[in-house]
């Protein structure tokens, strides 16, 4: 389900995502790499409301996944296939890295980070073309 909000409050979504990103490279240097992943994930998510908040004035207030159909109309085919797949590897360490007693590798962290970063830099070129 889609939420309505005002278009104005994107920003507030990109500085989320933006400190996310910010806290998720700072846990990886510290070896949180649970906290790197799940702070990640959860730029994703700010990234993507910042999105579709900017540009249709509403964000997803369901699953998560939701924000996929959202964001169809606003990125190209080929933007939209790579931050789908982006996105859903991401969800996928969530629940892992929140919920499950096995902790995340370095390799999980940086990973989680890069994608993290390449749907933000999508988003801030989205918003500033």
């Amino acid at each position: 389900m889609a939420r309505s909000i005002d278009r104005k409050k994107s920003a507030g979504y990109i500085t989320k995502a933006e400190n996310a990103l910010r806290i998720s490279k700072i846990a990886i240097k510290e070896g949180a790499y649970d906290a790197a992943v799940m702070n990640s994930v959860h730029g994703a998510i700010n990234s993507l409301d910042g999105l579709t908040t900017f540009f249709l004035g509403k964000r997803a207030s369901g699953v998560h996944t939701e924000v996929l159909s959202i964001i169809k109309g606003v990125l190209t085919p080929r933007e939209y296939g790579e931050t789908q797949k982006q996105f859903n590897t991401l969800l996928g360490m969530k629940n892992e890295s929140e919920y499950q007693p096995d902790l995340m590798s370095l390799k999980d962290a940086e990973s989680a980070v890069k994608l993290a970063e390449r749907i933000f830099e999508r988003v801030k070129t989205k918003i500033q073309s």
